[in-house]
């Protein structure tokens, strides 16, 4: 397979060797010409990297405007006037000569903000640009590779048929390249060797443009449902954390190994109603019931709606689980968001619901509280001995009690809903197994 796989790369290599520069003349013929075609291939790959450092740029002056938008409609000046500033700096630093040593040179950890929802936008940007960088590399790493394999197979050749030097410069070469893997820095090392110039910074962004592309966006709002998608269609950092296996003692398992996963509905957190008919559909989630977690994704399109002869505005997804028995209800639920709130009454807000199942799913007790940071946790449990429900909202020890019976049988909901139209939500759910229980009675 190895073999195949190398004879197709020589393949392709030498249909673009032609535009490439030469290797160096002490190479054989077919050598030479492996070798250009592998810096003809260098060189695809840095145009390539040169042209995704655009999108990146764009995508985080236009995060930055809906940004500034939410904090305008917030009356929050102060970050308004935080976001102007980091706008500014962005622009500057595009135009001015990058530092060849910083991992992201126009957004250096000293240019991160105070204010977390500007903060979480630069570090978001700061990782994919970070990521690309990485990408390319083990690209180049890959090329690499499959040059040395092709070289071997040109030295087996020369070997074969007793061309001793031939064999000897190309096992050289080979020798060369190997070594040269080992130094972090051998993809700029490839670059330069191959005369063709990688970025180190995006291209100023069209001011103009990305006013037409913002406008174009907010007037044809996507309305692609998470729900709907497969686990290989998400980012690869939701893939990776919906897929980390569940973390518990195996000789004493927790309360929330009980638990059974029925799906995913629409969520309206004014009335705690979920999965009714008709309910406006807004955000999307996709939940992974193997590891309990979830993520929520997507934007807000609707105001105040009237449903059932009640006007409801917050509305979001989330999943249910039923529990056989209450005294299962145990458990500490973890939401994260890279789109914090801006203010308490603003979303996205975490929400947990519990409702009997034998009783036509009647409400028993609910909460929802707003992610104003990027972590948000809340803590539910019934009482072992005595019919107390208690839910806690950590970050400022709310708390909420509820009278339920045990052994009866109900549903936990658990979901993430958002107020007004414009709001992003980027969000994941976990549940855990719960801590000591002391402080919530």
């Amino acid at each position: 397979m190895r073999s195949i796989l190398v004879c197709c790369f020589l393949a392709t290599l030498s249909a673009v060797a032609q535009t490439a520069q030469p290797a160096a003349p002490t190479l054989p013929a077919d050598a030479v010409r492996l070798n250009s075609a592998y810096r003809a291939e260098l060189t695809k790959l840095a145009e390539s990297y040169n042209a995704s450092l655009q999108p990146l740029a764009e995508n985080y002056v236009l995060a930055l405007k809906k940004l500034s938008a939410r904090l305008k409609e917030a009356k929050d000046t102060v970050g308004m006037d935080a976001v102007r500033k980091e706008a500014a700096r962005f622009m500057k630093a595009l135009s001015a000569d990058p530092d060849p040593f910083e991992p992201v040179p126009e957004l250096t950890k000293d240019a991160i903000a105070n204010v977390e929802a500007l903060r979480l936008i630069q570090e978001d940007y700061a990782a994919r640009r970070t990521l690309n960088d990485q990408n390319r590399s083990e690209q180049a790493r890959e090329l690499a590779d499959k040059y040395i394999a092709g070289l071997g197979q040109l030295n087996a050749r020369y070997t074969e048929a007793e061309q001793a030097p031939a064999a000897a410069a190309v096992k050289k070469e080979a020798t060369r390249v190997r070594v040269a893997l080992q130094r972090k820095d051998f993809a700029n090392r490839a670059f330069e060797e191959a005369g063709v110039t990688c970025r180190l910074v995006p291209p100023v962004p069209d001011v103009a443009a990305l006013k037409e592309k913002a406008d174009a966006s907010a007037a044809s709002p996507s309305t692609r449902n998470l729900s709907a998608l497969a686990l290989t269609d998400l980012v690869p950092a939701a893939q990776s954390f919906l897929t980390k296996p569940l973390e518990y003692d195996k000789d004493w398992p927790p309360e929330i190994t009980k638990w059974k996963y029925e799906g995913s509905g629409n969520y309206s957190h004014d009335f705690s109603l979920y999965n009714q008919a008709g309910m406006p559909d807004e955000l999307g989630l996709f939940a992974y019931p193997k590891t309990m977690r979830a993520y929520v994704r997507g934007t807000k399109k609707g105001s105040t709606v009237n449903f059932d002869n009640r006007a409801i505005t917050w509305l979001g997804k989330a999943m249910s689980w039923r529990l056989n028995d209450s005294r299962d209800l145990v458990c500490k639920l973890i939401f994260t968001t890279k789109k914090p709130a801006l203010k308490q009454d603003a979303g996205p807000a975490a929400c947990v619901a519990v409702y009997s199942i034998t009783e036509n799913n009647r409400l028993i007790a609910s909460m929802s509280v707003p992610m104003i940071s990027e972590t948000t946790q809340v803590r539910m449990a019934k009482h072992f001995s005595y019919n107390r429900l208690n839910i806690v909202w950590e970050g400022t020890k709310r708390k909420r009690g509820f009278t339920i019976p045990d052994h009866l049988p109900i549903r936990v909901v658990v979901g993430i809903a958002s107020f007004a139209p414009g709001e992003e939500v980027d969000a994941t759910i976990e549940i855990l197994p719960c801590g000591p229980l002391g402080d919530m009675w």
